[in-house]
């Protein structure tokens, strides 16, 4: 069981206050028997001397009646000085020679002072705490002796002075001391109160406004009561308390940040202690890796990587670790990192999670790009050799096959010219390198023209091209010959790719901010899977078809980048065996 500061002042107050009154209550009582002791001896001292120098002058020495009558006038002359004392006359053996009473009879007294006189030497000291027979008070006692003519100690004048009253004194000054004690205690225990008070009460402020900041309120400074030690300690504990708001204010607002970044981050985050417990994670790495809880590293990346936690703490040292993992069909690029405490010891990995199926995605395009590219440059450049070199091997004589030969050449020639100028083209969109030439249209006339030319097209495949033209113009603002490209284009594939026979419908629909133009033919339909990548560069649904009608299997995907850098879209719907809608959305002109 602790004390608090302020009984323990207390206490020390009253005990000051009682090793000081014992102290000094000793040092009086001593003073007070001292004092009492002195008087008793010097009483008794002249006691003996009045008996001395009155009873025995002019008296017979050897007379005892003669001595009895003269003590006893002495008695009743010096009354006063004789109360509370005995007065005995000894023999030169010390025995009673005049008793007062049967009990005195016989009685000796053979002390150092009773010798003393007898043998006339020095005494230094009083007969102390002596007792008569029968009597239970105790006595001091002083002798002096009794000389004849001739020198000689007859008699011994040995005087009792009772002790009571010194011993009356000092318990009287005992008790006086003792209340004087006990009233001393009280005025100590009052002042050790008030003075303990006035000295733990900035204490207290200082242990409360301690255990405040152990719990985050730092607000509030504590009162300086003075400008003593107590106060400038508590003027420093103010100044603590302030900087060290405004340090976790600090720290807080890093906090924060970090973890409103650690939140939001697009990356997945694992951090793993020691033994491989997860202890800190993301949204972003929950909703990658489908975690519903904390678990441990073995859990997450056992089905992934053929290592364990402690060989991959092993292998990482300065540099970070990278794995690749494949999880529901999407590519995560895994760092692994240790991060340190502050005696420099690894305690833990750091895992960050980059989705990289684009990256993996895109890379798969380019090399899809790079060999669509190459087998359609190279499916014409083998046509116009073989072709060449059966002209230079002497089909030339023959002027019918040489024809026919040059129009192959000639048709090759044309597709690679197409397929260069369709790349450059989607080149120059992708860098942002066209620039258009932006004015107000009105989409009718572009329709009807492009409707127009594609009709003869469609009547040779006895299909029906039907325009069902708006009640009211509506118009755009864009580069007129991008737009009426994507739209020829989007006729063109409806009149290619549908059946003899098929009807194709072309509608226009006010959409809020945006312009329609839905292209629809009942021909034989995309699958889904094809429809996902129908605008992806190279891309056929038939690519035998689409080669054999001069397609480079670029259009949609140019067509698809104009509408985007005309603030429109482009999408398209379709079902195998019903037909296929294209949409056209075009940023209406504002009135």
């Amino acid at each position: 069981m602790s004390i608090s500061i302020r009984w323990r002042l207390v206490l020390m107050y009253v005990l000051m206050v009682v090793i000081v009154m014992m102290v000094s209550g000793t040092m009086i009582v001593l003073l007070v028997r001292s004092n009492e002791m002195e008087s008793v001896q010097e009483s008794i001292q002249l006691a003996v001397e009045a008996i001395k120098t009155t009873a025995f002058e002019d008296v017979n020495i050897d007379d005892i009646e003669d001595i009895k009558l003269k003590l006893s006038d002495v008695y009743e002359k010096y009354a006063a000085l004789y109360k509370g004392k005995r007065v005995f006359l000894l023999d030169r053996t010390s025995r009673v020679v005049l008793p007062l009473s049967d009990a005195e009879k016989g009685l000796s007294f053979p002390t150092h002072q009773v010798m003393g006189a007898i043998e006339d030497g020095q005494r230094e000291t009083y007969d102390k705490n002596r007792r008569l027979p029968g009597d239970d008070r105790k006595y001091i006692g002083y002798a002096e002796n009794i000389k004849d003519s001739n020198g000689r100690v007859v008699y011994v004048v040995y005087v009792l002075g009772e002790t009571t009253s010194v011993t009356n004194s000092i318990e009287k000054t005992i008790m006086v001391i003792i209340s004087a004690a006990a009233v001393a205690i009280l005025i100590a225990i009052v002042l050790g109160f008030i003075f303990s008070d006035f000295l733990t009460k900035p204490i207290t402020a200082l242990t409360v406004k301690a255990r405040d900041m152990a719990r985050g309120q730092l607000d509030k400074p504590i009162k300086v009561y003075a400008n003593d030690e107590i106060g400038q300690l508590t003027k420093n504990f103010n100044r603590m308390a302030k900087s060290l708001k405004e340090t976790l204010n600090e720290i807080t607002s890093e906090k924060n940040k970090l973890e409103i970044v650690f939140k939001h981050m697009t990356d997945g985050i694992l951090v793993f202690d020691k033994v491989g417990v997860m202890i800190h994670s993301n949204p972003a790495s929950i909703d990658m890796l489908r975690l519903d809880k904390q678990i441990s590293f073995q859990e997450v990346f056992n089905p992934y990587l053929e290592v364990s936690y402690n060989e991959l703490k092993n292998m990482v040292q300065e540099e970070t670790i990278l794995h690749v993992i494949i999880v529901e069909h999407r590519y995560y690029s895994v760092y692994f990192a240790k991060f340190l405490d502050q005696h420099n010891e690894a305690v833990g990995l750091i895992c960050v999670i980059q989705d990289i199926t684009e990256h993996k995605k895109l890379e798969e395009m380019q090399k899809e790009f790079v060999a669509n590219v190459s087998h359609e440059l190279r499916t014409p450049l083998t046509t116009i050799k073989s072709y060449t070199e059966t002209l230079l091997e002497g089909a030339l004589e023959e002027h019918d096959i040489a024809v026919r030969f040059l129009d192959v050449i000639n048709h090759e020639s044309d597709r690679m010219t197409t397929l260069v100028q369709d790349l450059l083209e989607l080149s120059k969109l992708d860098n942002k390198q066209i620039k258009f030439a932006m004015n107000d249209i009105n989409l009718e006339n572009i329709l009807e023209d492009s409707i127009n030319k594609y009709r003869i097209h469609s009547e040779k495949k006895n299909q029906s091209l039907i325009y069902h033209k708006p009640d009211n113009a509506f118009r755009t603002i864009g580069d007129v010959n991008r737009i009426e490209q994507v739209i020829k284009n989007i006729i063109s594939n409806a009149v290619k790719y549908s059946p003899e026979g098929a009807i194709i419908e072309i509608d226009v629909e006010d959409q809020n901010k945006y312009i329609k133009v839905s292209v629809t033919d009942n021909g034989m339909g995309i699958s889904k899977d094809d429809l996902k990548r129908i605008f992806e560069r190279f891309y056929r649904v038939d690519k035998a078809r689409s080669r054999e009608m001069g397609g480079t299997g670029l259009g949609l995907a140019i067509a698809k980048e104009i509408m985007e850098c005309h603030g429109g879209k482009i999408l398209v719907d379709s079902e195998v065996g019903v037909g296929t809608t294209f949409e056209l959305y075009f940023l209406k002109k504002q009135s």
